[in-house]
């Protein structure tokens, strides 16, 4: 595969400041990144190796609460898997937490098939092929894995890996502030044990590129006739396949038969492809990582609305509020076995209850875990052609 281009690190930052100072271009905000589109000038063209006035996207990532586990770079992803995902917009230039992508010229597919309505056969289709293209993905092709990731094949320690993470870096980590808001929302202490004990059933499975964020909003209709891109791999790991399947079921909000269409069509792809062995137990595993999926989201789910809320929240902020987080509760309260589900009044009141207890940022300070709710959740309050991470779907019933 060909090398990125060496853009210099004071060419692209210059450009981009530039793009600031001129407010122009289009900002996309999510939780993790903030995205600048623009159209290139001549001289980032030309050391990109792209044509003047085509478009790229500047991505800077952002301070934010961690909840999610990173493995590698999203940059060093990009450029691994480039020769095995067509679908995978370029990266052109890296300095420091600014990277530079080619722009995919398109719309979410959000935009045309919102979650819980049909997204059709066709789309249904390069799903799956994206998903085999995914599986061809040699390890040697990718960045280095930290020493101590669970082997391959290793379905039971990759499970338990995430849950750990979950555990200790998103529950643990965050008890100081958050501690009496998730015992206020009825979530157990340690909601996480079931699966660090059920993870042992797992079948083992050979391990593969996961991209882990596979929804509407990532998946990108091109304006050519009928094809999808695949954006943000920020968070792509190395795992179990089935672990990568269950996270798009759940956040694509698949019509129910849709849903057992795509998962016939994922089956046939591996089996396509050689891959039958990413099949076994897949019966009773995928419902575990399903499940984890579902349950894991409440912490992200109830701090990213928490912090979500202005020092001046009013009854419709707090109600938004509360409406999520009830959604996230009502659904994992299977997975989490949570004992009694609060309603959404008791919700709403376990979040004024926190938001009047959390110390006030400094006037002229912006809070790096605070999210935009209303710019991440709702496309409609950002330019047509967004590109935004969204949060687990908990509105659309599985």
């Amino acid at each position: 595969m060909p090398s990125r281009p060496r853009v210099p690190a004071w060419l692209l930052r210059w450009e981009l400041e530039r793009h600031l100072r001129r407010r122009d271009g289009v900002t996309l905000q999510g939780h993790h990144n903030e995205n600048l589109v623009v159209d290139l000038s001549l001289p980032l063209a030309l050391a990109a190796g792209v044509r003047r006035g085509e478009r790229g996207k500047f991505r800077t990532s952002l301070r934010t609460v961690e909840v999610v586990p990173r493995l590698w770079d999203e940059a060093a992803v990009v450029e691994a898997v480039r020769a095995y995902v067509p679908e995978v917009p370029r990266c052109l230039a890296v300095a420091g937490d600014t990277a530079l992508y080619a722009y995919a010229e398109g719309a979410p597919l959000a935009q045309r098939a919102p979650r819980g309505t049909r997204v059709g056969e066709p789309v249904l289709s390069r799903i799956a092929t994206i998903f085999g293209h995914l599986s061809e993905v040699p390890v040697s092709a990718l960045p280095e894995l930290p020493a101590d990731w669970p082997a391959d094949g290793d379905s039971a320690g990759f499970l338990r890996r995430l849950a750990d993470f979950a555990e200790e870096r998103v529950h643990r980590a965050n008890r100081r502030e958050f501690g009496q808001l998730f015992d206020d929302l009825g979530i157990p202490r340690r909601a996480m044990d079931r699966f660090l004990a059920d993870a042992r059933s797992l079948r083992s499975r050979p391990f593969g590129l996961l991209h882990t964020d596979l929804h509407r909003d990532n998946l990108i209709e091109l304006g050519d006739g009928g094809g999808l891109s695949v954006i943000d791999w920020e968070i792509a790991l190395y795992g179990d396949p089935l672990h990568d399947l269950a996270t798009h079921l759940v956040r694509m909000g698949y019509v129910e038969e849709e849903r057992e269409r795509l998962e016939g069509l994922w089956r046939a792809e591996m089996r396509r492809r050689g891959h039958g062995d990413r099949l076994a137990g897949m019966e009773a595993d995928l419902g575990l990582y399903v499940d984890f999926e579902i349950g894991q989201s409440v912490y992200p789910d109830a701090l990213r609305a928490a912090l979500a809320l202005p020092p001046d929240a009013d009854d419709t902020a707090y109600a938004r509020a509360a409406a999520r987080v009830h959604r996230a509760l009502r659904r994992a309260r299977a997975p989490l076995r949570i004992a009694a589900l609060p309603s959404e009044d008791a919700v709403g009141e376990a979040l004024r209850a926190w938001h009047a207890g959390r110390g006030r940022t400094a006037p002229g300070r912006t809070d790096p875990g605070r999210a935009r709710d209303e710019e991440v959740l709702n496309n409609r309050a950002l330019p047509v052609d967004s590109r935004v991470m969204t949060p687990l779907p908990t509105d659309v019933p599985l």
